[in-house]
């Protein structure tokens, strides 16, 4: 019985998951040890790939948590391990999120002007 491309890729993940060597799979699929290590390295840079997704919706749900709470920016850097610029992007999605546009539209045309904005408010 001849297998498909994608059917021999999926025989040679059963495979592998089942704790099976490259050396165990090569003549069980009738497919090369490199081919095998093309395949596999495919999956895992997938999983990482959705992995790293999964962390970032964690990251920015946990942002987000914290802002309610009333977290400062600084705060959530540091409880998450973000850089400035990653904390200020989810700030800003908070922002929006909350209903509060205009903060949002004004803090872009502000920008670092941010204190003389606020004096100039009281």
């Amino acid at each position: 019985m001849v297998l498909t491309r994608e059917e021999k890729e999926k025989l040679v993940l059963d495979l592998y998951n089942e704790g099976k060597s490259t050396r165990e799979i090569a003549p069980i699929a009738h497919i090369s040890f490199r081919d095998i290590g093309c395949i596999i390295d495919k999956k895992e840079k997938e999983k990482e790939t959705i992995e790293g997704q999964v962390q970032q919706i964690t990251q920015s749900t946990q942002a987000y948590k914290l802002f309610s709470e009333g977290s400062t920016p600084e705060e959530v850097a540091i409880a998450l391990n973000l850089r400035q610029s990653q904390v200020t992007e989810l700030y800003s999605e908070h922002w929006r999120l909350k209903g509060l546009y205009m903060l949002d539209q004004i803090y872009e045309e502000i920008k670092d002007d941010i204190g003389s904005f606020v004096n100039l408010y009281r």
